[in-house]
C-alpha cells in the first residue's frame, strides 16, 4: 500500500510538470475530466475517492445459474431492479447510472492530464476485472435496495447446451415476459432481438438476428466455439486477457479470446437488429447496461474467468505491476466514489461471493464420454464437442495447398464477402513455447459491428463451419454508435496456433494456410501484416 502511495505522488509530479507518462498503472480517473458526445459522463462528486477494503463481515454470496432460479429468487431480484429503477437519474445509484458508468468507462470518454489517449475498458487486459467490479458495486446496491446482504446476481449460463426442461442457453422467461405475477416486470426490456426470446437458443456464433439453425446444430456448434475460446485457443494470458496496456499507451489494441465471442456475439445476438440504432439494447455499448440482462450475461463472463483459471498449467491471472496498481473507481451503495486496483479484484473469495456448480461439457473435445442421464437434474445425454476436420485435404496435398496461397502485403489488405485464404510463414519451434497468430492494424467502421471467423488449412470454409476442426478463432465487435475512433486507429487479433495445428496433425509444415470469412457483416475490412510469434 504504501509502495502504491509513493508510485501515485511521484506519477503526479511528473503530470504537474507537464510530463508525458508512458508505461505505468493507471491512476484513478477523475469524473469531472469525463468528455462524452453521448452524455455518458457519471455525476460527480464533490469528495474524493475513498480506497477500497475488504469486507470480511458480509455473508457469503452464491451466485446461481439463472435457469434454477425459483420464484422467491425472482420476486426479489425483480423488486430489487424496481427500486433501482425507480430512483432518480441523477443518483448514481439509479439503472439509468449505472448504464452511463459502463458508457463512460467503455466509450473511451475518460481523459487523463497530460495523457494523449483516454481510458478504454474493452479489447485489453483490462476487460475481466474491471467488469468484475462493476458487476462486484452493481449488486451490493441491488442488496442494499432491499435489505439484504445476502443478495446475489444470477448468471446466464448461455454456455450450457444441456437439454430438457432446465435448459442455461434459453432466455429465462422472467426476462422476456412484460408483465410478471400480473405485476410490470422490471427484467423486460423491449430492446431485445426476438429470436433471442425464448424458446430460442442463443446463438455464439451469431452475426445477430435470425440464426436460422436448428437446435441441434445449435448446440454442438455452439459446444465448439467454447471449446475453441475457452479451451484449445487462450493457451496463454494474453490470449486469454487481451493485449497489454499501460498508462500513457493507446488502448483497445486487441481483446482475449473470450471477449470476441462468445461475449460480443451474445451481445449481437440479444440486442434488437431493428431498432433506432441497430442491436441496442445489449449489441450497443452506449445503452447495453440498461437492460439488467447485460449482468446476469457478465456475471456469466466472471464465472468463466474462474473456470479458465481452474484449469491449471498457463492458465493463471496476469502479474505485471502496472496491471495489478491500475486503479478504477466507481459509486458503492451508500453513494461514495470508492477507487478499486485490479490486484484487489483477482480472487473472487476475497469478495465474499463465488458460483453455483454446474456442468461445462464444453471443456472436454469428447464430451460425449460425459454423458450421463443427469447432471444436477440436468439432461447430458448426447452431449459431445468432438469435432471432425471438414477439408478433404490430406497431408501429401498440403505442400500444393501452401504454395498455391498467397503471402499478404505489409498494409492494404482487404476482407469483404468473399473468403480471404493466405499462407504465413512459421518461426522454428523453441522450447515449451505457444505459437501465436497476429493480424495486425485491423481498420472497420467501429460504429458497426463486424465478425470474422479463422480457418487453418481449410480454404473452401464458409461462417457456418465452426463446427469443423478447422475452426480456430473469432474477432468480434460490438458497436458504440457515434463513438469515433481517432484517424488511425486500428486493432491487432491474436490466435492461439499450437493446439490446433497438434488436432489437425500438420504440425510438420513449415508454413500455414490460414482463411477469414466475413461472418454477418459486410464491412471492407482493412488490416495490414500478419505474422506468427512464439510466447511462454
Amino acid at each position: 500500500m504504501k509502495f502504491t502511495c509513493v508510485l501515485l505522488v511521484v506519477l503526479a509530479v511528473l503530470l504537474a510538470l507537464n510530463l508525458r507518462v508512458d508505461g505505468a498503472p493507471f491512476p484513478p480517473p477523475q469524473f469531472r475530466l469525463c468528455q462524452s458526445a453521448d452524455r455518458c459522463c457519471p455525476p460527480v462528486s464533490q469528495k474524493p475517492p475513498v480506497p477500497f477494503q475488504f469486507q470480511t463481515g458480509l455473508p457469503w454470496r452464491t451466485r446461481i445459474a439463472a435457469q434454477f432460479a425459483d420464484a422467491k429468487y425472482i420476486a426479489k431480484y425483480q423488486r430489487a431492479y424496481q427500486l433501482m429503477k425507480a430512483l432518480p437519474n441523477s443518483d448514481p445509484r439509479s439503472l439509468y447510472a449505472q448504464a452511463r458508468m459502463h458508457c463512460a468507462y467503455c466509450g473511451a470518454a475518460f481523459y487523463y492530464p497530460r495523457s494523449d489517449y483516454s481510458l478504454e475498458i474493452h479489447d485489453g487486459w483490462f476487460f475481466f476485472p474491471w467488469h468484475r467490479m462493476f458487476l462486484y458495486f452493481h449488486e451490493r446496491i441491488l442488496a442494499s435496495l432491499i435489505g439484504d446482504p445476502t443478495f446475489a446476481l444470477p448468471f446466464w449460463n448461455w454456455d450450457n447446451q444441456s437439454q430438457g426442461a432446465t435448459q442455461g442457453n434459453v432466455m429465462p422467461r422472467y426476462y422476456s415476459e412484460r408483465r410478471w405475477s400480473n405485476k410490470s416486470n422490471p427484467l423486460y426490456d423491449p430492446n431485445r432481438n426476438r429470436f433471442a426470446l425464448p424458446p430460442h437458443l442463443i446463438d455464439l456464433n451469431s452475426g445477430g438476428g435470425c440464426s436460422g439453425m436448428p437446435d441441434d446444430y445449435l448446440r454442438t456448434e455452439n459446444n465448439r466455439l467454447m471449446y475453441n475460446q475457452m479451451v484449445s485457443g487462450p493457451t496463454t494470458p494474453s490470449l486469454f486477457f487481451g493485449s497489454t496496456y499501460r498508462f500513457g499507451w493507446s488502448g483497445g489494441m486487441g481483446g482475449g479470446t473470450l471477449e470476441g465471442a462468445p461475449h460480443g456475439t451474445v451481445h449481437i445476438f440479444t440486442g434488437n437488429p431493428y431498432s433506432r440504432n441497430p442491436y441496442d439494447d445489449m449489441g450497443n455499448l452506449n445503452v447495453a447496461a440498461l437492460d439488467p440482462l447485460f449482468y446476469a450475461h457478465h456475471a456469466n463472463i466472471d464465472r468463466l474467468w474462474e473456470v479458465w483459471k481452474g484449469m491449471g498449467g498457463r492458465h493463471k491471472d496476469i502479474s505485471d505491476p502496472d496491471y495489478l496498481k491500475s486503479q478504477f473507481v466507481f459509486y458503492d451503495e451508500n453513494k461514495r466514489l470508492v477507487s478499486v486496483s485490479v490486484g484487489q479484484v483477482l480472487n473472487a473469495g476475497n469478495l465474499r461471493y463465488g458460483y453455483q456448480k454446474v456442468p461445462n461439457p464444453w471443456m472436454n473435445p469428447k464430451a460425449g464420454g460425459m454423458s450421463t442421464a443427469s447432471v444436477d437434474g440436468m439432461d447430458m445425454s448426447g452431449q459431445s464437442v468432438e469435432a471432425t476436420q471438414c477439408s478433404a485435404l490430406a497431408n501429401s496435398d498440403v505442400p500444393a495447398l501452401i504454395k498455391s496461397s498467397p503471402l499478404l502485403k505489409k498494409s492494404g489488405n482487404i476482407l469483404f464477402t468473399t473468403p480471404l485464404t493466405f499462407r504465413v510463414r512459421r518461426l522454428a519451434p523453441t522450447g515449451n513455447r505457444q505459437e501465436i497468430l497476429e493480424i495486425n492494424n485491423i481498420e472497420i467502421d467501429w460504429t458497426k459491428k463486424a465478425k470474422i471467423n479463422a480457418f487453418l488449412f481449410y480454404p473452401g470454409a464458409s461462417g457456418s463451419s465452426i463446427d469443423c476442426m478447422e475452426f480456430f478463432g473469432t474477432f468480434a465487435h460490438i458497436p458504440a454508435s457515434n463513438h469515433k475512433k481517432k484517424l488511425g486507429y486500428s486493432k491487432s487479433w491474436r490466435l492461439g496456433l499450437t493446439t490446433k495445428l497438434a488436432q489437425l496433425g500438420k504440425s510438420g509444415f513449415s508454413q500455414v494456410v490460414v482463411t477469414l470469412v466475413q461472418v454477418g457483416s459486410n464491412q471492407h475490412i482493412k488490416f495490414g501484416a500478419t505474422k506468427i510469434k512464439l510466447e511462454k
